[in-house]
Parts: structure tokens; C-alpha cells; sequence
């Protein structure tokens, strides 16, 4: 387990001022071509959108004053301030600014941008800097060499967030001659015992979980953190360990307790087509959300499916589910022979499946068969550090540790995609779900296909009981004559034991007579594989 030191430093003391809303940016500077500090009520900023601005004392991050953003119907919406009279077209500055949520997601990404006119009067948008936190503690959005397009006018300096709605708090907005220093707060990084992210575990931290001993903690960054033994609250057990850990009787975590789990009763898996109104919307929908990430060839696009009632201090189990060819990432939530939004809330309604995350990517930037790499550095920490799953971070540890709460799946390209998450991402991902679709890593032999997945089990160290792959085509599917025999092989392999009930073994294929290559017909085995996922090493 991980241990710590006990001395806090000059710079974890810093941070733990910064917790308390006490850590100034730089002194007023005479250099500063503006700096907002929201002190007063007579402000130049406006709202942008749908918001409603108010100056207020509430969390200020210097001072006593702080802007509050709330009324956000899009999250282009926020605060913007005309700079046209302060920035020059083609010259660079120096641009700081401090924001913080209270409630929402698990973190939010905020964005520094700007809008200008261009010498055509077209409107253009830029982004000046961005960065990401978790509720209740300031971020520095800060870039000490933007450049002012050439030829702009109209300038508006604005806040927004990447995604979601979420209310926030703006302080200490400030431009600057370029390569002008402006201290901000340092960035956060969760760690267990650590409730008010300053970089040590101390009296503090203890006094401050203490505080809500009985009571609903402020959201659920602070649970997670008071909760050391990660038994989904936190408790006497957990208080008998800060204190035991703050007068060095142990320099260990707790060993995480699991509540007990009932032994999942595998039904015979056959095919079944879901009932004829699980396409229609259901009275209590779940939610869909539109995402932007860095992808590898510039902005990419991805959908996450939240569920109905979803809720931030419930962690949920959560599928990657890939498109197949000619297709991309609105496919499967926005197309009408698929909408397996309605499908999944009906599955959640009427207790087919648990509630859980699921997120519909594209492989179309990086290939079906090296989009493994995308997915596992970029897509992967990028939601989950958003949305609420078993991953307590969002670094290789975290997510290893999170990998049976985690399942991959896809259709055709897809399922060339899966099969090659298989093959380089086992180590993060325990459940797979390849439709309509076969391994490509390996020659045209159907052996070669089978060893290769084989020996990306055999590479990983993984027991047969901590990976498991069940998948389906139908009889008459173009890709049967391909992933039939790659599964006959697999069968007479020793890393592989063939059954339906998962608590008995890995590995499955299902077939649907009749059926053929398209996600009218595929549809159906998602709503059969899906409730079989997510029971076994929990």
C-alpha cells in the first residue's frame, strides 16, 4: 500500500491555504493592462448567452468579491468582457483567470476563450487556455503568450466550459504584457485521505471529515476522499484510521472493503429480441450528452449515455460501445433503425441491467485497429474523469485497478476495434463484446486470429476468471463465415472456457438465426449480452 509522509511543506501549506479561499494571485502590478477582481458591483463584464450575473462575496478566490455564473442553458454560456480597447490585433499578452464550481459533474473543464471579427467581419473563435477541476476548488486558466489574431476587431473575452451547464464562480481576471508572471492556484491531484486536496494528509484533513460525522458531504470529490477504506461511506472506521495514521501507528491504507455481492444467476443465453416498445422514448429517459476531446487529427466527438437519475456519488459501471463502417459517433443514439437510448432506459426501467454509463466514440480519426491507442490515452481519462465510474484517477494505477467495472464492445469496424482492445488493452478493460466482426492483428488464418488473442491473455498475467468475451453475429451475417471459425479455434484453446455463465467461465458466441449485417438486427444482441456483464469480480 502507499505511504506518506506526515511533514507538510512550504508549498502544501500554500495549497492548503488555497483550500480555505486564502491564496493570493500576484500583487496588483502597475504592468497589468486590466485585472477584475470583482470587488465592487459595478463591473464591464455581460452576459454571453443564456446566464444571469451576479457579484457576490460568496468563494472568492482573492479578496471578497467573486462573479457568479448561473441560468447556463448551453455551455458556450457564460461571462464576457469587450477587450477591444486594451489588445492590439496581431500583438501578444498575457492572459490569467480563476474559476470554480460548486455542484455538478465530477469535474468540469473551463475554457478562457475569445471571439473576434476577422478582416472579412466573419466571427472566429480562439481558445486562450483551459484547464479542468473538481467542485469547490479553484483553477487557474492562464497563458503567458496568446497572440491576438491579425487583423481582429470586436474583441470579447469570455469563460465557458467545455461541456455541461454547471454554475461557477470567476475571480481574478487579469491581461498582461506577454511572458508577464501571474501566480494562480496549483492544480489538484485526488488522493485518498486527502480532503482538501493540499498535497498532504494531516490534523486538517481529519478535523474537516469530522466535521460531516452523520451529515450529506458538499458533493462527491470529499466523500471519495474522507472514505479511506472505499466502503462507500465515511465512518468510525474510517476516523479510527486518521487517527491512527496521524500518530504513526500506520503508514498504510486500510484494505478497501467490498459489501457483499449474491452470485449472479446466469439464464441460458439465447437470442431474444427486445419487446416492440423498448424503441419508443420511455416516461423516464436518461440523459445524452455531447463531449469534445483532443483527439489525434484535432477535435473529436464522442456521446455519453447517462442514466435515468444519475448521480455523481454513485460510481457506475460504464461500456465503450464502437460503429461499424461508413458510420461515426451519433450512430447509435441518434439514427433511427438504432436509438439505443430508449432501449437502454427501458432495459434500466424494467431491471434488465443496472444503471451505467455508456459511451458511444468513433474510431474514425485513428482506424478501427489502432483506435486502442486513442481510447486508452485519451478517451478513457477523459470521461472518467468527468462522469462518476469505479476509477478513483484516471492514471494507469487507477484505471487498472478499475478494470472489471469496464467493458468494450463494437459492431463490424467495431468489432475489429474490440478485438484489438483485446489484444493491447486488457490491462484496463475486463469485459468485451465483439459483434458482426473478427480479429485483423492476425493473419487470414483463423488460428493465427485465435493465438493472437491468446497470447495477449497469456502476456497480460490475467486468470481466466478476470477477462471475459462474449460475442454474437447472425447466421446469415456477412462476418459469420470470418468469426465462426476464429471462434472454433479459441475453443480448443486453453484460454478460453466456453460457457454462457460467466461465473464458470470466459467466453461465449452467440448466434442469431436468420439474422444479418446491420444494427436493426445487432441491436437485439446488445440487449441480450449486456445484463450478463459486470457480475463477476466485483
Amino acid at each position: 500500500m502507499k505511504q506518506f509522509r506526515l511533514a507538510c511543506t512550504a508549498a502544501a501549506c500554500a495549497l492548503m491555504l488555497q483550500s480555505f479561499g486564502g491564496i493570493p494571485v500576484n500583487a496588483a502590478d502597475d504592468s497589468y493592462l486590466f485585472s477584475d477582481g470583482f470587488e465592487t458591483y459595478s463591473i464591464d463584464w455581460k452576459n454571453r448567452g443564456e446566464t444571469t450575473l451576479t457579484v457576490t462575496k460568496e468563494h472568492p478566490y482573492k479578496g471578497s468579491g467573486s462573479l457568479y455564473i448561473t441560468g447556463r442553458g448551453e455551455s458556450w454560456n457564460g461571462a464576457q468582457k469587450d477587450i477591444s480597447s486594451v489588445c492590439e490585433a496581431g500583438k501578444t499578452y498575457s492572459f490569467s483567470a480563476c474559476a470554480r464550481y460548486e455542484t455538478g459533474p465530477q469535474s468540469v473543464n473551463f475554457m478562457l476563450s475569445l471571439e473576434y471579427k476577422d478582416s472579412e467581419g466573419t466571427t472566429r473563435y480562439g481558445h486562450i487556455a483551459q484547464a479542468s477541476t473538481v467542485s469547490g476548488f479553484y483553477v487557474q486558466l492562464y497563458n503567458d503568450s496568446y497572440t491576438v489574431p491579425a487583423g481582429a476587431t470586436d474583441l470579447l473575452l469570455y469563460i465557458e466550459t467545455e461541456s455541461g451547464k454547471a454554475s461557477f464562480y470567476l475571480d481574478e481576471v487579469i491581461c498582461a504584457p506577454a511572458g508577464t508572471e501571474i501566480s494562480g492556484p496549483p492544480s489538484l491531484k485526488f488522493t485518498l485521505g486527502d480532503y482538501n486536496f493540499d498535497g498532504v494528509i494531516n490534523a486538517v484533513d481529519f478535523t474537516m471529515v469530522k466535521r460531516h460525522d452523520g451529515k450529506e458531504f458538499p458533493n462527491r470529490n470529499l466523500l471519495r476522499a474522507a472514505d479511506v477504506n472505499q466502503s462507500g461511506t465515511a465512518d468510525k472506521d474510517d476516523y479510527v484510521w486518521y487517527q491512527q495514521y496521524l500518530t504513526c501507528q500506520v503508514a498504510d491504507y486500510p484494505e478497501p472493503v467490498k459489501p457483499p455481492v449474491e452470485p449472479y444467476v446466469y439464464e441460458p443465453l439465447q437470442y431474444h429480441s427486445f419487446p416492440g416498445n423498448y424503441t419508443d422514448q420511455s416516461s423516464h429517459p436518461g440523459q445524452v450528452i455531447e463531449e469534445h476531446y483532443n483527439g489525434p487529427q484535432g477535435t473529436n466527438t464522442l456521446y455519453v449515455y447517462l442514466p435515468p437519475d444519475y448521480d455523481e456519488n454513485q460510481k457506475y459501471n460504464i461500456f465503450y460501445l464502437l460503429h461499424g463502417g461508413n458510420e461515426n459517433e451519433k450512430t447509435l443514439f441518434h439514427q433511427g433503425d438504432t436509438m439505443l437510448q430508449n432501449i437502454f432506459d427501458h432495459m434500466i426501467e424494467n431491471g434488465d441491467m443496472e444503471p451505467m454509463i455508456i459511451v458511444t466514440p468513433t474510431w474514425n480519426q485513428s482506424g478501427a485497429e489502432g483506435f486502442w491507442s486513442e481510447f486508452r490515452s485519451t478517451v478513457v481519462p477523459f470521461v472518467e474523469d468527468k462522469y462518476s465510474t469505479y476509477a478513483e484517477s484516471t492514471d494507469q494505477e487507477g484505471l487498472q485497478a478499475s478494470r472489471m467495472h469496464r467493458a468494450y464492445g463494437g459492431f463490424s469496424m467495431g468489432a475489429v476495434s474490440t478485438w484489438a482492445v483485446i489484444t493491447h488493452c486488457l490491462d484496463i478493460v475486463g469485459y468485451f463484446m465483439p459483434l458482426s466482426g473478427d480479429e485483423w492483428e492476425g493473419t487470414n488464418s483463423a488460428y493465427d486470429k485465435a493465438k493472437a488473442i491468446a497470447d495477449a491473455v497469456d502476456q497480460s498475467g490475467l486468470q481466466k476468471n478476470e477477462y471475459f468475451i462474449m460475442c454474437a453475429t447472425g447466421s446469415k451475417d456477412i462476418a459469420y463465415p470470418n468469426i465462426s471459425p476464429q471462434v472454433e479455434e479459441m475453443k480448443k484453446m486453453s484460454q478460453f472456457v466456453y460457457t454462457y455463465d460467466l461465473s464458470q467461465g470466459n467466453f461465449y458466441f452467440l448466434v442469431a438465426q436468420g439474422k444479418e449485417h446491420n444494427w436493426g438486427e445487432v441491436r437485439h444482441y446488445v440487449y441480450d449480452v449486456l445484463p450478463y456483464f459486470f457480475h463477476e469480480g466485483q
